[in-house]
């Protein structure tokens, strides 16, 4: 499975996954990526077969639901609580373990039209 981080998320989350042998990117920093609305962002990232890990979970699910109602796709949504894990940098370590865990515990899943959370 191959992530894409929203554009919210640090970039280190990305390179830390990388250094644990996962395909991750961050939408920070990649110029295609930047600034690109929601919905936009979705498409592109089904272009990348790339699954979006963000903890923007009302301006994802919205898009989510827009998408199976029209028959659109998309290579699917991991929806991170900003309560569990909070965005700063001593909480890159937690952010990176769990979805390290999550991409060992889903090694060939597909989530393509399936909005999931990150426990």
């Amino acid at each position: 499975m191959k992530l894409l981080l929203d554009e919210m998320l640090a970039t280190s989350i990305a390179e830390q996954l990388r250094h644990r042998g996962h395909d991750a990117e961050a939408t920070q920093g990649n110029t295609p990526l930047e600034g690109k609305k929601d919905p936009e962002l979705l498409r592109a990232a089904r272009e990348l077969d790339r699954v979006i890990v963000t903890d923007n979970v009302q301006d994802f699910a919205r898009p989510h639901q827009q998408f199976l109602a029209s028959g659109e796709d998309h290579a699917g949504i991991i929806l991170v609580s900003p309560t569990r894990f909070p965005r700063s940098k001593r909480t890159i370590g937690i952010w990176v373990a769990a979805l390290d865990t999550f991409l060992h515990d889903h090694p060939e899943a597909s989530l393509k039209n399936i909005c999931t959370w990150l426990s």
